[in-house]
């Protein structure tokens, strides 16, 4: 009987907030990015400023990095989602980095309901295009589908559709 109360007082002990990934714990920029999920008071001043951090400090390395960036390509605030999106493309340009999701979230940007949501990942697609050669085909797709759904598509938008076809036939 008293096996079970040492187990109960040992696994008590351990604060239930501690990463699993002793990655997590080791990386300083995965603590920042634990550090402000578990935080509710960051503005969109500090969030960008970790965004910049993310894209500037080897992103690659970093487990929670593309997780946190995919994320934000849909938020509110222009800056932070146009720093998003650098940071989104310096993870994809790491042959490691986990493309199905940066490319899911990528996908979800371009089919977004905000326009400029839409509008600026599309601005983007030839560079998309340029570090997922494999996935061009697809992201072409979903580029003249959100093309498409455009109220009011701006030539600028069929020229970045024109490059990354022209990118993709290369």
């Amino acid at each position: 009987m008293t096996d079970i109360d040492e187990r109960l007082g040992r696994a008590n002990s351990h604060p239930r907030f501690l990463p699993v990934d002793q990655q997590a714990v080791n990386d300083p920029l995965s603590k920042l990015i634990s550090d402000y999920e578990l935080s509710q008071a960051y503005h969109d001043r500090e969030l960008l400023d970790l965004i910049q951090k993310v894209e500037r400090n080897n992103p690659e390395r970093c487990s929670k990095a593309p997780k946190f960036v995919s994320r934000l390509l849909t938020h509110k605030s222009a800056p932070i989602r146009k720093s998003a999106f650098a940071a989104c493309i310096t993870i994809l340009s790491f042959p490691q980095s986990p493309r199905r999701m940066m490319l899911d979230a990528y996908r979800m940007a371009l089919c977004n309901s905000n326009y400029q949501v839409a509008q600026y990942a599309l601005s983007l697609l030839p560079q998309f295009v340029d570090v997922c050669p494999e996935e061009a085909n697809n992201l072409i797709k979903c580029g003249a589908a959100a093309y498409n759904k455009l109220p009011a598509p701006s030539t600028d938008i069929e020229m970045y559709l024109s490059r990354a076809y022209t990118k993709a036939s290369q």
